[in-house]
């Protein structure tokens, strides 16, 4: 028992170790939480960048759709207007057939 150091010193050393066990685990976490965020942010730009793929998609397909609807509107005016009860006009019977009516 002699040959063993006294107990004091050893302590001292145990705490030194301790407190540069957690300073090195505060470095680690913090370089890990550095990472993630690195992580995080890369596919949070990821995301936003698909988004304004959507959008940009979502208002071509509303122009193509705005298009459509005034291509119907004007073919539903046509037909309205051959179906309607007004006299049309005619084709002339004898002579050249003159677009849109005769003289």
């Amino acid at each position: 028992m002699a040959d063993s150091p006294p107990h004091n010193n050893s302590n001292g050393q145990n705490g030194s170790a301790r407190w540069a066990g957690v300073v090195v685990t505060v470095v680690l976490a913090a370089g890990a939480m550095t990472v993630q965020w690195g992580v995080v942010t890369t596919k949070l730009q990821q995301v936003e960048k698909r988004l304004d793929e959507f959008i940009g998609e979502a208002h071509a397909i509303r122009a193509q759709y705005a298009e459509m609807e005034r291509k119907i509107w004007f073919l539903e005016g046509k037909l309205s207007g051959l179906t309607s009860n007004s006299p049309r006009q005619s084709v002339p019977t004898t002579g050249s057939p003159v677009i849109g009516g005769g003289p």
